[in-house]
């Protein structure tokens, strides 16, 4: 296991190369060319020395193949949005990714699709069978309400490595008690062992429109405690979701010092777990 920090979770856009249906003008600190120069430069005050990144526009692999081709070295793993209905669309853009060692695995923001089942179609499946096949990942974007089809898929497919994006945004942070149906998701969700969950996007889902209300680490501490329960260090990593959490005027450090204050009663074999070994175990990530 590498000892090095890794940020499992990370995006960059450019306005003029893409067209982006999110980030828009509703999101304006935010909503500008953000380069990998300027991922790099926000890093720099902590630990983070490798990191992933993290789809944004569905069924479009040039995307991915932006970052690829760019070689940057904090860049060591890839996750792609690419057409998983289109078997044929699948396997060429498989294909074409798969050429490059940095590509790791596949994402869809499942908030753009109109059926909250999307992610159990059976030609979903069959799409995410091939991402399988290749060993790529599949980055489960949910809410509390996609919860539970995590299971239905994970049992499906148990030769996919699933990993649930942001703790499934939670929606009562801060508030005395965990949400039951909440918990009752991740619970299930975790019973599975090709399933892991990023400790991620935190700070952005305290006050999700206005992004006004302050936040602390114990903001947090319940429904991350019920994750690192659940899951154990060895299926828990840490993202940042830059640079969204910018919306909460925080920067990199902020974050970072957050996620660190939540693990910091863990020993410090697991501790390595959640900093940077098991994303490195989940992606295959060739880190030094």
């Amino acid at each position: 296991m590498s000892q090095q920090q890794i940020d499992s979770h990370f995006h960059v856009w450019d306005l003029e190369r893409f067209s982006y249906p999110w980030p828009d003008a509703s999101v304006a600190p935010i909503f500008k060319t953000i380069s990998l120069e300027d991922y790099s430069a926000a890093v720099q005050p902590t630990a983070v020395r490798s990191a992933v990144f993290v789809q944004c526009l569905n069924n479009h692999p040039a995307e991915a193949l932006w970052v690829l081709e760019s070689q940057h070295p904090l860049v060591s793993g890839v996750v792609a949005g690419i057409d998983l209905q289109d078997h044929v669309q699948t396997v060429q853009h498989l294909d074409m990714l798969c050429k490059y060692d940095k590509f790791v695995g596949v994402r869809h923001i499942l908030d753009m699709e109109e059926d909250p089942g999307w992610v159990v179609r059976e030609d979903v499946i069959r799409g995410l069978e091939l991402v399988a096949e290749r060993g790529k990942t599949f980055d489960f974007l949910a809410r509390p309400h996609h919860l539970c089809h995590v299971p239905t898929l994970a049992r499906a497919l148990p030769q996919l490595r699933i990993v649930i994006d942001h703790v499934a945004k939670p929606l009562n942070f801060g508030q005395d008690q965990v949400c039951e149906e909440w918990r009752a998701g991740m619970v299930a969700a975790a019973a599975c062992p090709n399933v892991y969950c990023k400790i991620s996007g935190l700070v952005t889902e305290v006050d999700p429109v206005s992004h006004a209300l302050p936040w602390s680490r114990d903001t947090f501490r319940k429904h991350v405690d019920v994750i690192l329960q659940e899951f154990g260090a060895e299926r828990c990593m840490l993202g940042s979701d830059w640079p969204v959490l910018r919306l909460t005027g925080s920067n990199y450090k902020d974050v970072d010092t957050l996620y660190r204050g939540l693990i910091e009663h863990l020993s410090e074999t697991e501790r390595e777990w959640v900093l940077g070994g098991t994303a490195e175990r989940f992606y295959k990530l060739n880190v030094k």
